[in-house]
This record gives structure tokens, sequence and C-alpha cells, in this order.
């Protein structure tokens, strides 16, 4: 046909119309070995990714199709979102049932084929692959849009390819007709080698410059793009190996993580201190598919009976607990709920109670199975601990309420209500449990005389300057009395809020203060009493020296007497007499008569005589007036201490020392004791002379009766003076009978003597003294027959009142 319509062309025509034409034919052959080709390539690569692709997703849903997670294997399926080639999927069960779709747009959303066929409603637009996984299978669709334009583009590519070749090969023949045919014939020789060898290699050999040079050149060039398309096909499949090659690892790692995550799940299932334990219901029976080792201990069952009887669980529940559970467990049967949880009591076959908090969740799933899964958590320990939480709470509150002492305890911030223990509203009289316990209340009744006092130390524990503060105040009772009380407050954090709370006690000591002022006015009337006492003491001590001197007024008017009646004055009346009857005759008498002679003799020894009379009764009137003089001035001393009571004097301790030994002189020489004296110091304090003397006084007389009783012949009394940093010291000791250990404690108490005739006043009396003065009184004895020193010790100043 051709050659009929070419055999009346010109040859020129002829030639360019058969060039144009052969090279046309050549590359049309050409560009249709190659689209075919590239069109068999892309399909079997189509094909091959697809099945890649479901080979991985079917692995990677195995456990959801194992287990029927319709949830899981859809997110898998999900996931082919990001291939835009994927238009639908689904995923069978190993009935054939469907598990899982994904349908891209909602026009592809057609019937699905059946289990292990592939059947699409339209070949031309989409291409179907179907791939058996284990437990099921999966079936692709993709989309045939990419195939037609891929082809569409290398149609139109090589249609322009060979409109340009034809268009070269026209102006070739029609500049170079006579040298058309040897370059078409190698052209077509390479054109023939490269179709049948498809070495995309060879080029032709170019002969010139002109149409038939273009024309080889063009297809060379055309050779070059179809080079550097195939070497571009070719690194594409590189790369598509590249990528399925990753894909293969990371199905493989994909596989290893499933394995992972099965064995995680696996040791995560069989170490949960949970009890857990999943089973399927159907037709109202349960069987268990797993139990882990948690749930089997804490019930203290084995894995074969459990698994063997279903129901041994519900046979171990507590009696109270069963009848509590049954109707929410026939409740979860019927699906009327979905979950519920409670706390029961399992009873072990080794007689233990166990407490667990019980729940568990119903779950349907679309095949109509239905799996209950149940957790339990042993509470044994919590339920101990708030039993004994309570326990705890009750011995509180009971010790709390009982005690004698008044407690309070309130939050700085004011939220929470204070609490009160009854004994604080008894002392106080306050009602906190009708809403009374405000600190108004409290301030209300608190009386007027301390309240000042109180807020201050309640400001500065409020300011944080102390945590806390102790003081004795008076609440004003609503029934009249006042009550005393002991107030102790202590500001503390709480660990866990870090808040600021106040503990407050309140011990009622009226009592005591009404048996303090009884005991603080009989202690004073005891020392009114023993001042009384000391002060007779002193006055005895007076009577004893008064005494003293009495007696040797006695003698010396006893001498004065016997000298008046021994006299030889009485002779002087018969001298008279005879001298009288003699009167005329007094010369002759006296020259001559016997008797007469004699009285110059008589006179004369009677004026001696007359005169050594006169001398002693003298020395006995001067004796005498020396002793009521010493009366005169003990009696004033003693008037003069009585009329210094209560008053305050500058005094030397020396001489305050000496005027209780010169009190005390008569009986001391009359016993014959020496008294040594050690005034190291003379120091000067301010005092009442009366107490200290009072004190002096009895502790030398004391001395005295020490060194009597003691039977020494060296009876001997020392007095020390010393000044010490807090005053003075004044120390009267003896080498008399000493005081016993046990009595040292003792003797300074009311009533407490060792003498027979002693009454126990001196030294309690001394010892109250010298503590009204500020200072104290002290004894100290190495024991028997060791003798005993008193010390008092005295400020320089009387203490402030």
């Amino acid at each position: 046909m051709i050659a009929r319509l070419l055999r009346d062309l010109p040859l020129n025509r002829k030639l360019t119309y058969l060039c144009v034409l052969a090279s046309g034919v050549a590359l049309l052959l050409a560009c249709a070995v190659f689209l075919g080709h590239e069109q068999a390539n892309f399909k079997n690569d189509t094909a091959r990714a697809l099945t890649t692709l479901a080979r991985f997703i079917g692995n990677h849903t195995t456990s959801a199709l194992a287990f029927a997670d319709s949830t899981s294997a859809q997110r898998s399926l999900e996931s082919l979102s990001t291939l835009p080639r994927v238009t639908r999927a689904c995923l069978y069960n190993f009935k054939g049932e469907v598990v899982a779709t994904y349908v891209r747009e909602p026009a592809n959303d057609y019937p699905w084929p059946r289990f292990g066929e592939v059947a699409t409603p339209d070949a031309t637009r989409h291409l179907g692959i179907f791939h058996a996984v284990e437990n099921g299978g999966i079936y692709l669709e993709a989309d045939r849009e990419e195939i037609s334009a891929r082809q569409i583009s290398h149609v139109g590519v090589a249609a322009l390819v060979l409109i340009v070749s034809m268009t070269v090969a026209w102006l070739i023949a029609r500049l170079l007709q006579r040298l058309v045919s040897r370059p078409i014939e190698d052209l077509a020789s390479v054109v023939e080698r490269i179709a049948t060898a498809q070495d995309y290699h060879l080029r032709a050999t170019r002969a010139g410059g002109d149409e038939i040079g273009r024309l080889v050149g063009g297809f060379n060039h055309m050779l070059d793009q179809i080079e550097a398309r195939e070497a571009r096909l070719e690194e594409a499949r590189r790369e598509l190996e590249r990528r399925v090659e990753e894909r293969t690892r990371s199905y493989e790692q994909a596989r290893e993580e499933v394995a992972l995550e099965r064995a995680r799940f696996k040791f995560i299932f069989d170490y949960l201190p949970v009890g857990v334990c999943l089973q399927t219901l159907h037709n109202n029976e349960k069987s268990f598919r797993l139990i882990n080792q948690a749930h089997l201990d804490i019930c203290g069952i084995e894995a074969e009976k459990a698994f063997a009887d279903p129901g041994i669980f519900a046979g171990i529940t507590h009696p109270e607990d069963r009848d509590r559970q049954e109707p929410l467990n026939q409740a979860l049967e019927r699906g009327e709920i979905k979950r519920y949880a409670l706390e029961k009591r399992y009873l072990r076959a080794d007689g233990a109670v166990v407490w667990v908090a019980f729940s568990t969740e119903r779950t349907d799933h679309p095949d109509g199975r239905v799996e209950v899964l149940s957790a339990i958590v042993d509470i044994t320990a919590l339920k101990q601990a708030q039993l004994e939480t309570a326990r705890e709470r009750a011995r509180f509150k009971f010790i709390f309420d009982a005690l004698p002492v008044g407690v309070s305890w309130r939050l700085i911030n004011d939220r929470d209500l204070p609490l009160f223990n009854s004994a604080h509203d008894r002392i106080t009289g306050v009602d906190t449990t009708r809403g009374g316990g405000t600190r108004d209340a409290f301030h209300n009744i608190t009386h007027p005389d301390d309240l000042p006092r109180q807020q201050v130390l309640i400001r500065r524990l409020l300011d944080g300057e102390i945590d806390h503060y102790e003081l004795e105040k008076r609440y004003l009772h609503p029934d009249g009395r006042v009550v005393w009380v002991v107030m102790m407050s202590l500001m503390s954090r709480d660990p866990e809020t870090g808040e600021r709370q106040s503990l407050t006690t309140l011990v009622d000591i009226t009592e005591r203060k009404l048996v303090q002022e009884e005991r603080d006015r009989i202690q004073h009337q005891l020392i009114e009493t023993s001042r009384q006492a000391g002060m007779a003491e002193v006055a005895t001590g007076v009577l004893h020296n008064v005494g003293n001197v009495l007696n040797s007024v006695n003698v010396s008017a006893t001498l004065i007497g016997d000298l008046f009646n021994r006299s030889k004055t009485a002779n002087l009346t018969k001298l008279n007499e005879l001298l009288q009857r003699h009167r005329d005759d007094l010369g002759r008498f006296l020259a001559d008569d016997p008797k007469g002679r004699l009285v110059p003799d008589y006179i004369a020894s009677l004026a001696e005589s007359v005169a050594a009379e006169r001398a002693a009764i003298t020395a006995e009137i001067q004796a005498l007036h020396q002793n009521i003089n010493h009366i005169k001035d003990t009696v004033a001393m003693q008037q003069s201490y009585a009329k210094t009571s209560g008053v305050v004097e500058t005094l030397s301790v020396p001489d305050l020392v000496e005027d209780a030994l010169r009190m005390n002189a008569g009986s001391l020489a009359r016993h014959e004791v020496e008294i040594v004296r050690d005034y190291a110091d003379r120091p000067t304090i301010t005092v009442e002379k009366n107490k200290v003397l009072q004190i002096l006084v009895n502790c030398i007389r004391n001395a005295k009766y020490a060194c009597d009783e003691s039977g020494r012949a060296d009876k001997r009394i020392f007095v020390r003076i010393a000044t010490e940093p807090e005053g003075v010291a004044i120390a009267v000791g003896d080498n008399g009978v000493g005081i016993p250990a046990e009595n040292l404690t003792r003797i300074f108490a009311h009533g407490f003597t060792t003498r027979k005739d002693g009454h126990g006043f001196g030294l309690h009396s001394g010892a109250l003294s010298a503590r009204e003065l500020g200072g104290a009184l002290t004894a100290d004895s190495a024991g028997r027959g060791a003798g005993a020193t008193f010390t008092l010790r005295l400020p320089l100043c009387p203490p402030a009142s």
C-alpha cells in the first residue's frame, strides 16, 4: 500500500517520505517497546510493593488478629494514609471475617471481595492483591491513575521524540537525498541493534553536518536521553530496592519489637504485684484465659486448680462479701453494668484472711466475644493500718477527754475549729461544745490584772520571738469563783502542711494557791512565833547574865554583912563604958591600972582593924557598884535591840558578833569556854540587827552546849568573819559533840532538837530569819565528836521587797 502510494511521487519526495517513514516507524517501534517494557515493569513493581506492604501489615497485625483486637488492627490499617497509591485495604481473620478496613475516599467504598479472592469493580482503574498472613489475610487495592499518568507522560515524550525525529529526517532527506540511503541504513542498523540488544550505549556514526548527520545527531541525542532516563530508571529501581530493603529491615525490627513487647508484657504480667485475670463469658459461663502469679499468691491458690474451676475465687470469698458481690456479678453478666469495684475478703486455705480491692470490667467485642478483666490489690496491711488508726484515735479521744489537764489545739489560720477537752471546759467554765471556744470568750473571763501579761506573750509567740510561754493566771469562773491555772502555750508547725499550730494546757492550781496562801499565813505566824522565841532565847541569855551578876552582888552583900558581923567596932561600947567609969581618974587609970594600961594598945589594934574592915567594905561596895552597872548595861542593850526590831541599819559585822558574845559572856565564862576570833575582814552590812543577833546568839549558845556536852577540858568556840562575792559569811564553830550525818538535813526543822531541855525553835527560827534577810544558815560537821560549824551568809544590802 505504501509502495503504491509512493510509486508515482518524485524521488526526492519519495526518499524524503521513505526516510521520514522509516525513521518514524523505527522510532515508533522503539518507543512502543520502551513504553511496553516500562509499563510492564512499573505494574510488576507496583504489585511487588503492594505484596511487600501486605506482608508487613499482616505480620504487624498478627497479635491483633490472634486476640481479635479490632482497635489495634484498625490503627495499623490507618497508617496506610501516608501512601497515596493505596486506596483501600481490608483485614480478614482466619474465619474470613472482616476485622478492619481502610478506604481513602468515600467513592471507593464498595463491597469487599471474599476471603482469598481479588475482585475490583473497575480493573482499568484499580489494581488489587490478596496476601494470606498468620491468623487471616489482607487485601490491598492500588489506584492505576499513577500508571496511566506515567503511560500518558511516556506516550507524550515518545510522540514528541517521534515528531522531532521525523521532522529532522524529512529535513535531512530533502537536503541530502543522495546521502540518505547509506546513513539511513547505518541508522537503521544501529536502531535494529539497539532494539535487539537494548544497549543504549550504542551510537550512530555521524557522517557530516547535513540533515542525515543532524538526524544521526538527533538520534544519538535521543539515545542520550533514553540512556539518561534509563539511568534514572535504574537509580529509581535501586532506590526502590533500597526502600524495600529498608522496609524489610523495618519489618524485621517490627517483628523484634513485637517479640520484645510480648516478652515485656509477659514479664509485667507475671511480676505485676496486682492480681490480674482475664475471663471469657459465653452463655453466662466463665472460663479463665489468663491469670498472673500475683493473683494466685494473694488468694493462695494453685494455677491448675484455678483453670480447672472458674468459680474457685467466688468459693473462697467471705460469705458477707459474697452476698454483696453476687448482685453486681449478675448485673455485669447481663450487661447492665460495664464495671464495678469493691473491697472484699478472701478466706485462704492456710486460714489467713486477706483484704483486697477488687475491680472488674466487661468488654464486648464486635465478633460477639465477651471478656471480663478483673484486678485485685492486697490491702490487708492498709486495713490493719486503718483499724490501728481507728484504735489510736479512740485511745487518743479517751485520753484527751479523760485528762485532768485542760488542753486546747488550734491552727493559726482559723480555718479549722479548735479542739477542747472536757477538763478545759470544766476549768474555764466555757462550753466549747456549743461554739463558745473563741479567743474573745477566754479573754472576757481572764482576770483583768493577768490579761496584759498574757497578751504580750501571745504577741511575741505569734511574731516568732518565742516558741512557748508559761504563766500563772486567773479565770473569773461563771459561778463566781476565781480559778488559778498554770497556762503553757506551745507553737509549732505541722510537718505535712507547714501551717502553724498552737497547743495550750491548763492546770488548775486553785487548791494549791489556797494551800499556799494558808501555808504562807502559817509560816508568817510561825516566823513571828520563832522570832518571839528567839527573842525569848536572847532574853533568857540576858537573864542568865543578869543572874550571874546578881550572884556576884549577893556575894558582895554577904561579905559586907559578914564584915559587919565580925567587926571589932562593937567593943568600942565596952571601951567607952570603961573610960566613962574612970572619967574622974582617967589618967591614973590609964597609967596605973593594969586594964587601963591595955587601953592604948587596944585602941591602936582597934584602929587597924577598923581601917582593914573599911578597906574591905569599900572594895566590896565598888564591886557591887560595878555589878549593878553591868546589870544596867545588859538590860539597856536588850532594850535597845528590842526597840530596833524591823529597823534596817548599817553595822560593823565584828561589832555585831561581839555584842552576841557579850550577851553569852556569863555562861561562856562559867563553863570555861575559850573564844577564838578570826576577823580577817571587818565588813559592814545593812541589815536588821535584832534578827542577826538572834541568829548569832542561838549559834553561840548551841556551840557552848555542844562543848559542855562533849566533856572536853579544852572547850573552844571559834568565830570567823570573811567577805564573799555575794556578801558576808559569819562562821561559828566548836570542838564539841558534832552532828551525825543523818541529822544535818533535819536540824533546821521546826521542833527538832537533840537536847533534853531543848524546844527546837532556835535553829528553825534562825534559818527562817536568814532567808528573810536574803541569806542562808547552813551546818557542817564531820560526824560525832568532830565538832560542828554553823555559817550565816548575808548579802551586803537587804533584798528588794
